[in-house]
């Protein structure tokens, strides 16, 4: 009995005690480590449109011919991913003598890797709106279709020397270069150029110089990722328990001399007005931040008129008023009425020297923790 009587009276006193350390300390979480952005591994499908060329002997504009290409992707590292591509549609190339010209159909899957440029350059950033990526792989040209030239080989007695029928494959090596930029996080649009290398074949045509032939495409689309791309970690705080100094009690506040002010905050009225300006509430707000800051410090309101105007009866309500405005503004921020002392002086004084400026409430500030003058920065 006696000893869990003695458990008993432990728990009290620790639990009290705990309480005694809550009630006189304030708890601070410091930062220790900040949020920080990561990598997800993703999907993305691409879809484009554009134009492209084949080399040939023609004039540039005579060998342009409409593109298109799907592009499924994994982005399994910022700075490296693997894709899939199907791209064509139809080339067309001239043959200069005779003259005749032709098209034929073709599809191009590939296989390619991809290598973001700004990571390696300027840094990890997986929400950076904007990526610069080169890639590189390898394919097969699909082509089919190719009547126009038998056609021209038959009409013209042309003796295409790489002429093919029916369906033809060729290997295909190609790599480009593009950018992205983000609308949302999961939106992009972009443009892409790459070039495809593939044996001579592909066109019909017997080259000049080798043994190659080259096709273009120039390509425009929009981006769509699965899923997220980037998350955000948590901040890591410290939790450090300060000493909460004991707030001043209403017993305890003086008519504080004017030479033993800490500072004192100016706040502007308009002539004949007691209304606080927006220009003027950063002042209160910096005024309230040290008043909540402070627990031990006060605040004594001085209302002022300019004398130019008005008559001494006007100017004293109006330096009431203005007095009023400012107590009521700092009570409505929590600040207990008691911390603060409110004095009018009517057009009797002007701390002044230009008449405008004496439309105002003078907030005193005392801080027997800090009784040294100081410049209040606002």
């Amino acid at each position: 009995m006696n000893r869990l009587v003695f458990l008993i009276s432990m728990l009290f006193c620790m639990t009290f005690s705990a309480q005694a350390q809550e009630l006189n300390d304030s708890v601070e979480r410091r930062l220790v480590q900040p949020s920080r952005v990561f990598f997800v591994p993703h999907w993305y499908v691409k879809a484009q449109g554009g134009a492209a060329y084949d080399v040939g002997e023609a004039k540039f504009s005579q060998l342009i011919s409409p593109a298109a290409q799907l592009t499924f992707g994994y982005k399994f590292d910022e700075l490296f991913g693997v894709r899939g591509s199907v791209s064509g549609i139809w080339a067309r190339n001239r043959y200069a003598y005779p003259e005749a010209k032709y098209k034929w159909n073709f599809i191009q899957p590939a296989i390619e890797g991809e290598l973001e440029l700004l990571p390696l350059f300027f840094g990890r950033n997986p929400e950076r709106p904007v990526n610069l990526y080169l890639f590189a792989g390898a394919g097969l040209a699909i082509s089919f279709n190719n009547d126009d030239a038998i056609e021209a080989d038959k009409r013209y007695g042309i003796d295409f020397q790489k002429l093919w029928t029916g369906t033809r494959l060729n290997p295909v090596v190609r790599g480009g270069i593009g950018v992205d930029f983000s609308l949302t996080k999961n939106i992009a649009i972009g443009a892409e150029v790459n070039a495809n290398m593939m044996p001579d074949h592909f066109n019909s045509k017997l080259g000049r110089n080798d043994n190659r032939d080259w096709h273009f495409n120039a390509l425009v689309g929009v981006k769509f990722t699965i899923g997220k791309s980037s998350g955000r970690t948590e901040p890591i705080y410290e939790i450090i328990h300060n000493p909460i100094p004991e707030p001043a009690t209403e017993d305890q506040f003086v008519d504080v001399p004017i030479e033993k002010i800490s500072f004192n905050v100016n706040i502007h009225f308009l002539i004949n007005q007691s209304v606080i300006r927006s220009n003027q509430i950063r002042k209160l707000t910096r005024l309230l931040e040290y008043l909540r800051e402070h627990p031990r410090a006060f605040v004594r309101l001085s209302g002022f008129a300019d004398k130019d105007t008005g008559t001494p009866e006007i100017n004293m309500r109006l330096s009431i008023e203005r007095s009023q405005v400012v107590s009521q503004y700092l009570q409505d921020a929590g600040i207990q009425e008691w911390r603060i002392r409110r004095f009018a002086k009517g057009d009797r004084v002007q701390p002044f020297d230009i008449p405008e400026d004496n439309r105002v409430c003078i907030c005193f500030v005392y801080d027997p923790d800090n009784p040294v003058p100081q410049a209040f920065e606002y």
